[in-house]
């Protein structure tokens, strides 16, 4: 039997059309990787926000994440909770970090995305407490190994003042509010959203001191250490995601805090006080490295840090940065001497 030339060109035309749609198809499917699970820790503090934003406004899963976020009264317990195992990345702020960095504990920081001015002390003007030199003598509340514990530290330098001169009093930061309320304390000195509690609960009794930007914290994105080069699709996903969720929530300052209190389960009348505070920004910079050996001089010399002696040498913090991931999504963003 003879198939006419026609025939042929038709069968070649379909052959060649179904190898097409078969390349175009597994084309798709290589671009449309599945989706990874991620389980992150995430602070109940403005810091945590941003995350907060990305999973409610559906950042996260757009850039194919599967993500559980677990919330955690604050950053160090997050932290502490990755640690465990709970989570795969925790958010942070950089005092725990240090204190972890001091204790030999390792970990990854991947990407700074966040710095804010939020810490505020606030007191009670019924015990006589109108400045922040009133203070000495005073009970004044803190969250020991938070950033709290570090602006404190900071706010009475400017002063003149140390830790001496007061009555530190160990306080977790969802248990501050209650107790200046109850007067058990005469000052607590916080972070958002714990420090508008106290506001809000004092009222007009209520007296808020600052460093203002004496005192800038970062907020990180910290994993351990094996995390990045186990789960290097994943690290890329999580950063693409958070840089849109920075993106978005720089054009609508409102409405993300808005989704970030209805995310995190924080009243907008608490977290809006802080917010303002918070500037979001994807990056790695040496003013985090600078600000790193500070608090660790600080925490070495104050004996913050157990079983480290006073002048011991500093860890190089570079060693707790792995900048591969984000330089290799935004090299100019990494600007630490010596990137790691």
């Amino acid at each position: 039997m003879t198939i006419s030339r026609s025939i042929l060109g038709v069968l070649a035309g379909v052959a060649a059309a179904a190898l097409i749609a078969v390349m175009v198809t597994a084309w798709w499917q290589w671009g449309r990787a599945p989706p990874e699970p991620l389980v992150l820790a995430v602070a109940r503090s403005t810091f945590g926000g941003p995350l907060w934003v990305a999973q409610r406004q559906g950042f996260l899963a757009a850039e194919g994440l599967t993500a559980t976020l677990r919330p955690y009264p604050t950053g160090k317990l997050a932290l502490e909770a990755m640690l465990r195992g709970e989570a795969e990345v925790a958010t942070v702020a950089e005092t725990p970090l240090v204190l972890s960095s001091l204790a030999g504990i390792p970990f990854s920081v991947i990407a700074n995305y966040a710095s804010s001015t939020e810490h505020s002390l606030v007191a009670r003007a019924d015990r006589g407490i109108a400045a922040v030199t009133d203070l000495r003598g005073h009970r004044v509340g803190v969250a020991p190994g938070t950033s709290g514990q570090y602006f404190l530290h900071v706010l009475l330098s400017d002063e003149g003042l140390t830790e001496a001169d007061l009555t530190v009093v160990p306080l977790p930061a969802a248990e501050q509010a209650a107790a200046l309320a109850a007067g058990q304390v005469d000052a607590v000195a916080a972070f958002a959203p714990y420090s508008s509690q106290c506001r809000l609960a004092l009222g007009d009794n209520a007296r808020s001191f600052s460093t203002g930007i004496r005192y800038t914290g970062y907020g990180s994105l910290v994993t351990r250490r094996d995390f990045p080069d186990r789960r290097p699709e994943a690290t890329l996903r999580l950063l693409r995601a958070v840089n849109r969720t920075i993106s978005w929530m720089r054009t609508h300052p409102d409405e993300s805090l808005a989704v970030a209190a209805a995310g995190s389960g924080t009243q907008i009348a608490t977290l809006r006080d802080g917010w303002g505070s918070l500037t979001p920004n994807l990056g790695l910079d040496q003013g985090f490295i600078v600000l790193l050996q500070a608090e660790a001089r600080w925490a070495i010399a104050a004996q913050v840090a157990p079983g480290i002696a006073p002048g011991a040498a500093l860890p190089d913090f570079r060693d707790f940065i792995n900048a591969g991931p984000l330089a290799q999504l935004h090299p100019e963003s990494v600007t630490i001497v010596g990137k790691p």
